[in-house]
């Protein structure tokens, strides 16, 4: 089997390097996984430079997710997986830049088979963090209003296709005319390019309402601007972060409007979630792949063998699109 392992915390483009081994021994809890596809996810390249919520010891196989089919189970817990396709959950247990993953049965949850396996390997990351920052942390109604930033990236387009379905609007904020374009094109009802009066572009964009619920995929100072827009008890969830600068919710919005400020990670619903809600998420989720509801765009897919090509491709600014390894 051939599978990418970081060899040392740095950059992806130096610490990474193809491998070539037996296909492995499966436990009893054991399953073999034959990959469709795996993305290239920022996440993976913070793992891979040590900068993440996990830090394996290495040498580490990586790839945070991914789909694919079972092949072989090494006991009879995972025997009546054999021949299902799969997604495989984000738990950091296993690497999905190979052409094949040996992992417990525990990680994986099965999809619809008449979706497109490309959007399904993009599945258990992004999607559900989208579909979770919806439904677990603030009581909204059809007609409420929901703000993010970082929203023409692939959670902040999943967002919007998920608000839309609930009868949600959302405020998205972007950094240029371009990206801004592609949030309209993706169906958000305001969209804002951040200038030098942020709160007045708001205000405007709201036309009196407030938001019921802010996502923020950045951190740094632009969450004061949308705090302020929150209402009486609403709710804001940072879920990603670019810098290191820590996310500047006012002191005057968290006691007199009494703004609860929390934190999303995927990683930790998987590990506290009971069982039986993450698979009717994920069942859920796949759905709304297979009818369309939910589509993040593909910039381009990648052999393994070209995994140089496909971080720096992974890297370049001003990208549209995911990135993803593709398996025969």
């Amino acid at each position: 089997m051939s599978q990418l392992v970081a060899t040392s915390y740095g950059d992806p483009r130096e610490s990474v390097s193809l491998e070539r081994t037996p296909s492995p021994l499966l436990g009893t809890d054991d399953i073999l996984v034959e990959m469709e596809a795996a993305p290239v996810n920022p996440s993976d390249f913070l793992l891979v430079r040590g900068d993440y919520g996990v830090r394996p010891q290495l040498p580490n196989p990586v790839g945070g997710e991914g789909v694919g089919r079972v092949v072989d189970a090494g006991g009879a817990a995972g025997t009546q997986l054999v021949g299902r396709r799969v997604v495989i959950l984000p738990t950091y247990e296993q690497g999905t830049w190979a052409d094949k993953v040996a992992t417990s049965y525990r990680n994986v949850v099965p999809v619809r088979e008449d979706a497109d396996p490309l959007q399904l390997a993009m599945l258990p990351i992004n999607p559900a963090t989208a579909y979770l920052l919806l439904h677990k942390y603030a009581d909204l109604a059809a007609g409420d209003w929901v703000g993010q930033n970082a929203a023409n990236s692939a959670v902040g387009r999943c967002v919007i296709a998920i608000a839309r379905m609930r009868g949600l609007k959302t405020l998205n904020i972007v950094r240029r005319e371009a990206a801004a374009q592609i949030v309209r094109d993706a169906g958000g009802d305001r969209v804002i390019v951040a200038g030098d009066d942020l709160p007045a572009q708001i205000a405007d964009a709201l036309d009196g309402a407030e938001l019921g619920l802010v996502l923020d995929g950045t951190a740094g100072p632009i969450v004061a601007d949308l705090a302020g827009a929150l209402r009486f008890r609403g709710v804001m969830v940072t879920y990603a972060f670019w810098t290191d600068t820590p996310p500047a919710v006012p002191a005057h919005d968290l006691i007199f409007k009494e703004v609860t400020h929390t934190g999303f990670w995927v990683l930790n619903w998987l590990r506290h979630a009971p069982r039986a809600e993450i698979e009717e998420t994920y069942r859920t989720l796949s759905d709304l792949v297979a009818t369309g509801v939910v589509a993040v765009p593909v910039d381009a897919t990648y052999r393994l063998d070209n995994y140089r090509e496909a971080f720096e491709h992974a890297m370049t600014r001003g990208r549209t699109g995911k990135i993803l390894f593709t398996f025969a």
